[in-house]
């Protein structure tokens, strides 16, 4: 009896033993195992690009402490492979609150920019999709073409749930008077965006326009400073875009003149400031707004001035009577300046422009003398944006242009009327 009893201990130790310790380690490190694993990482990746609505992928994913993930080389990449942004490492901590990102650095472009509003906005509306909060902080940030890059600092990102709405806030680290702030509220109208930008301190302008989804170059050096406040409502009830709407103010500086020609296929070199006195928008387009631009020393391509000529019926001053050539005029050397002035208007029944400079109504100065004079006339969108497509020299076409640049830029602006679209 006694052997039978101590058997039956025995057993019942070891079956103890089995399920108490030894099943519980192999899950343990079973367990490790996985989350080690391409199958755990691929799975991960996975279920973040089905939320994000973009291709996640990362060359490992380490876990580094409880609830602290390290990724390496994390790339986002669209259906068919076009990359949008990349990151050298991302740590992810998953909190009660939501998760805090880490990125030790970020390197981006317009195209990455345009990727994080699009997915910024996407929080925002989509609670079912994006149902928690958190923060994103970026210890060094750089913005620009690789071969020019321009660091900013540190930035933070706060992604806010309440009862109320979600919000998100942009700021500097360590803060400063720079932020933006987006807003998303419910009403028995329906949800509604609003935006409030303060750039103080001065952000690249390009990056300013991308986060907009403007069009403007202003080069890689250029930095704008002022305000913007703007509020959005949905185009249709099911989606398909927003209508925004608001007003803002401020002034660009180290504006490249060479960005701001290619726009319209043509060339000048120097740099400008440009001012922008007022700036309203309606329904995601420019309903009014009052600029001006001036430079100190440049050069302006003699295609350039042809289309200046032909359609805001601008003449040449004194200072450029002998450099006419006849035909050999648009094959000549850009005709250079020492100062540029001049104010643009737009509001609902076109463009004007002016000169502003000492001189009057004079575009460009060299020697003290008129270089490019200007005749203020205004002018309709139909005409202004044959500015930014090619045509014959000296002549408008009685269409609006085809070209996908013109196109563009009316996308921008106050509607034209319907009207026959030209060749290009």
């Amino acid at each position: 009896m006694f052997v039978e009893r101590s058997a039956a201990r025995i057993r019942l130790v070891r079956i103890l033993f089995v399920l108490v310790c030894l099943l519980p380690t192999v899950g343990l490190v079973g367990w490790a195992a996985y989350r080690r694993s391409s199958l755990s990482r691929d799975s991960l990746l996975s279920a973040w690009s089905r939320t994000l609505g973009v291709a996640v992928t990362a060359d490992s994913v380490e876990n580094i402490r409880p609830a602290v993930m390290r990724l390496r080389n994390v790339a986002l990449t669209t259906a068919t492979n076009r990359f949008l942004l990349g990151v050298e490492v991302v740590e992810v901590e998953t909190r009660d609150q939501g998760s805090l990102v880490r990125l030790p650095s970020l390197a981006i472009d317009q195209t990455g920019v345009t990727t994080l509003a699009r997915l910024s906005l996407a929080w925002l509306t989509e609670a079912v999709r994006f149902p928690e909060g958190g923060v994103i902080e970026v210890d060094s940030l750089t913005w620009g073409a690789a071969g020019l890059p321009q660091p900013q600092g540190g930035f933070r990102m706060e992604f806010v749930v309440a009862d109320t709405g979600r919000a998100i806030r942009i700021r500097r680290e360590p803060a400063d008077s720079d932020e933006l702030r987006l807003r998303a509220v419910a009403s028995s109208a329906g949800l509604r965006l609003e935006a409030e930008l303060i750039a103080e301190q001065g952000l690249p302008a390009d990056l300013a326009a991308a986060v907009a989804g403007w069009l403007p170059n202003f080069g890689d050096a250029a930095v704008i400073r002022g305000s913007l406040q703007a509020t959005a409502t949905p185009k249709t009830k099911d989606g398909g875009g927003w209508r925004w709407s608001g007003g803002g103010q401020g002034v660009v500086t180290d504006v490249a003149l060479s960005e701001l020609a290619e726009a319209a296929g043509q060339q000048a070199n120097g740099e400008a400031v440009l001012q922008i006195e007022d700036l309203a928008v309606e329904d995601s387009r420019i309903a009014a707004a009052r600029m001006t631009l001036s430079a100190t020393e440049g050069e302006l391509g003699r295609g350039l001035v042809e289309r200046l000529i032909t359609v805001f019926g601008c003449r040449l001053g004194p200072a450029a009577a002998t450099l006419v050539t006849g035909e050999a005029w648009m094959a000549g050397p850009p005709l250079a300046f020492d100062e540029a002035s001049f104010a643009v208007s737009l509001d609902r029944s076109g463009v004007t422009l002016r000169g502003v400079g000492a001189a009057g109504d004079t575009l460009a100065v060299l020697g003290g003398r008129g270089l490019l004079e200007t005749k203020t006339t205004k002018i309709g969108y139909d005409r202004f944006a044959w500015l930014f497509a090619p045509m014959i020299p000296g002549a408008i076409p009685a269409t609006i242009p085809a070209s996908p640049r013109a196109v563009e830029v009316l996308s921008h602006l106050p509607e034209v009327p319907e009207a026959p679209a030209g060749r290009f």
